[in-house]
């Protein structure tokens, strides 16, 4: 098991709340990628400052 790593991307501001409620929905869940490792995604939600709205998310890689 890897060490979690964390990410910022930006959003539009006009998807930001359809961002954030589809983040929220995949929180604690597990995917498979196509390299074939699977990564859990630990925390996310979408954070507003100064008119920008940035996606932050945590994910581990567990297999």
């Amino acid at each position: 098991m890897s060490l979690p790593w964390g990410v910022k991307e930006s959003v539009d501001p006009e998807h930001a709340d359809m961002v954030g409620e589809y983040i929220s929905k995949i929180e604690d869940t597990e995917i498979s990628l196509d390299s074939g490792d699977v990564a859990k995604f630990l925390k996310a939600g979408i954070k507003e400052r100064k008119g920008k709205y940035m996606l932050i998310y945590r994910y581990q890689l567990i297999k």
